[in-house]
């Protein structure tokens, strides 16, 4: 309580903000989105724009006739409850993650709860096999070490350990829940440090975000960062207002954002270092910072060195320099693209989206950055600096990322700054713009959800078909193989990224097995390469939309004359 009552007695920082220059705020910040979806037709769904846009008139009307109401006064412990929803939805709707990052994320994870940190190819399996074999179990961002005969996910390995101790229990799902809640406690926290008139209500914010709702449906890496971001950013809030040994968590939560997602780490260490450097208790913050981080940078450059050889190369890096568009490897079609260094793109599609993502109401991310900026009198600057580093970093090493989850991707974990950003900015605004703009921000902001959630359950469906096909028409103990066709829709490379085959050891074991094939491995070179002979033998027939996603089709092979791969 005193904390609250030191910060709250500070200056007024910046002084009033006035209605005119809230306006000037979004219109800044919708600049981006109307831009974005000029230069790319993909930067938004159709419905974007005039939903936010919408939301954004509503707040308007709010300024200008809603009835008061004390902020202080609103439950924002609903945001507990509404944390839930998003996990619940994907409980109940959806057969499987919609991404291929996830799946590699849940390999690893399942992988390790079982105690092991990789598990064999079927050459290793099948000894007399040929290495060309493996193709029919590849999956994307899954790295295959033909040399050491074992594969394993190409990401840093702390979103695999965040679920691992869920996945032991059978539901992996639940470290996305878990991170949910922790980042409303940990935003309560910061909002309270900080000084704010009414912390709870920030909670309330972030959780009605519709941004982190539609990520709060997936296991991205960036749901496990953001509450190490927001533990650091408390951290270094009471480390540089006199509390030196908490440097110690901030250096701990840095090294696990490192261990998560490298670059972010680095970003994020390097702000809060800088600004630790320019504190007077330096002498002692940026020391035990550095002790803190030492166990995940440890624990990091062993799985390196554990996996590449090499301390400083990660297995992202291997993945990339054997399968990457920049240095594919011999006689094989790039499998993923990293993105193509255009900064100008990079920055148009993260703005632009920005502007939709933020709070659902176009131009609100004007606002976050405003008010990050103002906030820098309590904070030092940290959330107006990463919030500024981290769009400019990843807008020269982008991916468009995934269309159902709207916001920057990349951006994520500086959701929560902004969102405070914005609470502060509105703090010091006329009383009806402050109630006005945050009631419809709760309220009516995470409207956008709606509609793309509608894509999440579509892909979910198309990804999932074959093994929806096969818990409907066999027994979990067929003993039963299914090739997966070539191409999806026309496209190899769709294919390829939809469907996911069974593991190597799934042949020795029991159930029905998925395999892909391809040009070389036809289905009658798999039954007599990996010893298939006798088992029930089915094609997966896709459908042609979500609707009708695909079926099974008895199958038998019209001649068990094969030319084996080579």
């Amino acid at each position: 309580m005193q904390e609250n009552t030191n910060a709250a007695a500070k200056s007024s920082d910046c002084g009033p903000v006035s209605p005119r220059g809230l306006m000037i705020a979004f219109v800044l910040g919708s600049v981006p989105a109307f831009c974005a979806s000029i230069w790319d037709e993909k930067a938004f769904q159709s419905w974007d724009l005039p939903i936010a846009a919408a939301v954004l008139m509503v707040g308007m009307l709010f300024v200008r006739f809603a009835k008061p109401m004390a902020l202080a006064k609103f439950p924002w412990q609903w945001g507990y409850l509404i944390v839930i929803a998003p996990v619940l939805a994907v409980m109940l709707s959806l057969d499987g993650p919609i991404t291929n990052d996830e799946r590699a994320s849940m390999l690893q994870a399942e992988l390790m709860a079982s105690g092991e940190l990789s598990e064999p190819l079927i050459g290793t399996i099948l000894p007399n096999s040929s290495p060309d074999l493996a193709d029919a179990f590849r999956r994307r961002q899954v790295f295959e070490d033909v040399e050491a005969g074992v594969r394993f996910s190409k990401y840093a390995p702390g979103t695999a350990l965040a679920m691992v101790p869920f996945t032991v229990v059978g539901s992996p799902l639940l470290a996305t829940l878990v991170a949910g809640f922790l980042n409303l406690w940990l935003m309560l926290l910061v909002a309270r440090r900080l000084g704010l008139r009414a912390p709870g209500f920030a909670t309330l914010m972030l959780a009605t975000s519709p941004f982190f709702l539609l990520v709060h449906t997936s296991m991205q890496s960036e749901v496990f960062t953001t509450p190490a971001i927001l533990a650091g950013y408390l951290a270094y809030l009471k480390a540089r207002d006199g509390n030196p040994k908490w440097a110690l968590l901030l250096g701990l939560a840095s090294g696990w954002v490192f261990l998560t997602r490298p670059l972010t780490g680095v970003l994020f260490a390097l702000v809060a270092g800088i600004l630790l450097l320019l504190d007077r208790n330096r002498m002692k913050t940026v020391p035990m910072a550095v002790v803190g981080g030492l166990p995940t940078l440890a624990l990091a450059l062993w799985w390196n060195h554990h996996f590449t050889g090499s301390w400083t190369t990660s297995v992202y890096e291997l993945y990339a320099s054997t399968f990457g568009p920049f240095f594919p490897g011999p006689e094989r079609l790039p499998q993923d693209v990293y993105g193509n260094g255009d900064f100008i793109a990079g920055m148009m599609r993260q703005g632009g989206r920005w502007a939709v993502a933020f709070g659902g109401m176009l131009g609100a991310i004007g606002l976050g950055f405003w008010g990050a900026w103002r906030l820098r009198a309590r904070d030092g600057g940290l959330a107006i600096a990463f919030s500024i580093v981290l769009p400019l970093a990843y807008a020269l090493h982008w991916y468009a990322g995934h269309r159902a989850y709207l916001g920057p991707l990349y951006l994520f974990e500086s959701l929560a700054m902004l969102l405070l950003g914005a609470m502060f900015l509105l703090e010091q605004a006329p009383k009806a713009w402050r109630r006005g703009i945050l009631l419809v921000m709760v309220s009516a902001g995470g409207a956008v959800f709606l509609p793309r959630w509608g894509l999440v359950v579509e892909e979910s469906t198309l990804r999932s078909a074959p093994q929806t096909a096969v818990v409907e028409n066999l027994d979990s103990d067929s003993n039963s193989v299914i090739f997966l066709p070539k191409k999806f829709q026309g496209s190899k490379e769709k294919g390829f990224k939809y469907w996911t085959p069974s593991r190597p050891t799934s042949i020795a074991g029991g159930g029905p097995v998925i395999l892909r094939t391809t040009g070389r491995l036809t289905p009658q070179c798999l039954i007599q390469e990996l010893g298939l002979q006798g088992r029930e033998l089915y094609r997966f027939i896709p459908g042609e939309s979500s609707e009708d996603p695909g079926k099974l089709e008895s199958w038998q092979p019209a001649s068990t004359q094969v030319n084996p791969p080579r």
